[in-house]
């Protein structure tokens, strides 16, 4: 998908807004569902593979 460069970002106003600020406060990360789900599973995934090889003899 191609994207404009000139394209701007609009504001964050009412719930959304309250929401993001209070993460900035809060220092947790500012995510959707669907891409805190594909961070999940690339984390176990790494997590696999790593134990998988540290596992593994020589």
């Amino acid at each position: 998908m191609k994207y404009p460069f000139h394209t701007k970002s609009k504001p964050a106003v009412g719930e959304s807004g309250r929401k993001i600020i209070e993460a900035v406060r809060d220092c947790k990360p500012i995510v959707n569902a669907a891409a805190q789900a594909t961070i999940y599973r690339i984390v176990e995934k790494r997590k696999v593979a790593a134990s998988a090889t540290t596992c593994r003899e020589v």
